[in-house]
């Protein structure tokens, strides 16, 4: 790996594909360096993915991309130490193209995007790990990764590791998180038939849930 691209991107994750691909489709040489077996293998969490935001990347992609079902009520809660207030709202036009939203499996989804930044032309390297930036002269030049020989260099990094990222920890960027600085999501996965969803949440074959 000591060819020199334009852009580096470490992490394969929503961000990091969202970047790579970007960069790849407007021509640059991009390099997409990720930890895992393939994008998405080290992810166990589920999501919510808003199609605003995607469909900038790529339109209509709720089509093709590995997707759970579109969400059609969304519940926001206004928290302080001792209080909390909760609204929701449910629109069932949510449940219709174009959509709104759509819960995903970070495991199937992360690894449909990152091909298609393949497809740009990203290269992207798996089961890879970033041990640290390298710098020169004060600046960012590439990174040094647990290959043989696996320095690489970039005009661009991207540091796309995830909020607690040991990289940008090390250059200084971010401190170390306390418990009240991140949030912390859980979600929990039932299945159940579709008749039963359907019957249970007041929803048709054509709408979300």
């Amino acid at each position: 790996m000591s060819e020199k691209f334009d852009v580096i991107v470490v992490g394969a994750g929503p961000a990091g594909t969202s970047c790579a691909y970007t960069c790849a489709k407007a021509g640059l040489n991009v390099l997409m360096i990720e930890r895992g077996e393939y994008p998405g293998s080290k992810n166990v969490m589920g999501g919510v993915l808003y199609r605003k935001q995607m469909e900038e990347i790529i339109p209509e992609f709720w089509k093709e991309a590995p997707l759970e079902r579109p969400v059609v009520e969304q519940r926001f809660w206004m928290l302080d130490e001792e209080s909390m207030v909760s609204f929701s709202y449910k629109g069932l036009e949510w449940g219709k193209e174009p959509y709104n939203n759509f819960t995903v499996l970070r495991a199937k989804f992360d690894k449909w995007f990152a091909d298609k930044a393949v497809e740009q032309g990203v290269t992207l390297i798996n089961e890879t790990v970033v041990t640290e930036c390298i710098v020169e002269n004060g600046k960012v030049v590439g990174v040094r990764t647990d290959r043989p020989d696996g320095d690489v260099y970039a005009d661009v990094v991207v540091l796309a590791d995830g909020v607690n990222s040991l990289l940008a920890k090390s250059l200084g960027f971010h401190k170390e998180w306390k418990p009240h600085e991140v949030a912390l999501t859980v979600m929990e996965v039932i299945k159940l038939p579709k008749k039963t969803i359907n019957e249970r949440f007041n929803v048709n074959d054509n709408e979300g849930v």
